[in-house]
């Protein structure tokens, strides 16, 4: 019999997700009430809409974020959920001329269910959002308004929405709001890129390997690679990390439903003796 894997990742997904014991970097941020609307109310995930200035400058970015709070053993997911599960999704309603970009995705952790493994965030997250602001802003007031959806999962997985709202003064300058605390967390747990790191990817039939040179004296104790993309990597195999001459090698076994990509596209985790860094991973995938 020939089994659908995506219909079975989404099945088990609805049916049960096993959390592994980690913890969000965000949930170390300041738990300022939101000051926005959230309709309906999860029973599990409380989300808001936070913004980093107090008040909308005309011509001058806004960033704004969506707060995702867990309760204890629940999570929710990465823009690539991995086997199972579903991203968080955004549609946003704004006055005239203002442009959102975006979600912005801090660093994932890993779930296992069965023999899956998915991507997301538990405790809590902010997904940051960069909003362009034009040149005149008729009003006093603008209002900006954002239905969320998202998958909610502990032994069960269930769908959430809501639809949130926020009322910012326009004025000739702003200052930090008191939800600023938690976008500089979230901006810190984005992966970025680190030309102190060289990074490199080869693919074969079998595996994807990445070789990854640390700056020196750098000792990388774990490693673990995110695909942007779905049916690239086998993500519930083991991604094997070895030392080797150059550096590190990471071993990724490939998913043999999928295609090879021209590119490697993802977040490189690595774990050395002084912290974790989450690298941004965009490489021509030679072979």
């Amino acid at each position: 019999m020939i089994i659908d894997r995506n219909r079975l990742a989404l099945s088990l997904a609805l049916l049960a997700c096993v959390v592994l014991p980690a913890r969000s970097a965000a949930a170390q941020a300041a738990a300022a009430p939101a000051p926005s609307s959230v309709t309906p109310p999860s029973r599990h995930v409380t989300v808001s809409l936070v913004s980093e200035q107090d008040a909308v400058v005309p011509g001058r970015p806004l960033t704004l974020g969506i707060r995702l709070q867990m309760q204890p053993g629940w999570h929710t997911y990465w823009r690539n959920p991995g086997d199972s599960g579903l991203p968080t999704r955004v549609r946003w309603t704004l006055p005239a001329g203002f442009e959102a970009s975006e979600l912005r995705w801090p660093r994932p952790i890993r779930f296992a269910a069965g023999p899956l493994l998915s991507f997301g965030y538990a405790h809590e997250v902010v997904l940051p959002v960069e909003v362009k602001v034009p040149a005149s802003v008729p009003g006093q007031e603008a209002r900006l308004a954002v239905r969320v959806d998202w998958l909610e999962c502990l032994e069960a997985c269930l769908p959430g929405k809501a639809e949130l709202s926020l009322a910012l003064p326009v004025r000739p300058k702003a200052s930090p709001g008191p939800q600023a605390v938690l976008l500089a967390e979230a901006r810190k747990q984005l992966p970025a890129a680190d030309p102190a790191w060289t990074i490199a990817a080869t693919g074969t039939a079998d595996a994807v390997q990445l070789s990854v040179k640390p700056p020196r004296g750098t000792v990388v104790t774990e490693a673990f690679f995110y695909p942007l993309a779905t049916r690239v990597v086998d993500h519930a195999k083991p991604q094997v990390l070895t030392k080797d001459a150059a550096g590190y090698r990471l071993t990724l076994p490939r998913d043999a439903g999928g295609a090879p990509p021209a590119r490697l596209q993802g977040v490189l985790v690595a774990r050395t003796a002084a912290a974790e860094r989450a690298l941004e991973v965009d490489l021509p995938l030679s072979r």
